[in-house]
């Protein structure tokens, strides 16, 4: 589910950062992650965001099950098709 996730963010224009934990960092295209954050929750998509200067460009998204991520990816294709 990582691989896939971390391939199909990326094809979006995600920034996915290398990680070997059970969260992915990645650096979402278009708007800033805070708004992403929103837009996500907007379509009951849950993530985290933080406001340390170190990472507030990105969001902290769970590895869940294979369903969560391509619920992720489903919301995040509608977020950029506007």
């Amino acid at each position: 589910t990582r691989t896939w996730l971390d391939c199909e963010l990326t094809k979006l224009g995600f920034q996915v950062l290398p990680s070997q934990t059970n969260f992915i960092l990645a650096r979402p295209p278009q708007f800033p992650a805070e708004s992403w954050l929103q837009r996500l929750r907007d379509q009951k998509i849950l993530v985290r965001w933080f406001s340390a200067p170190a990472v507030r460009d990105y969001l902290r998204i769970t590895i869940g099950t294979q369903s969560e991520a391509r619920a992720l990816v489903r919301a995040a294709k509608k977020i950029l098709a506007g």
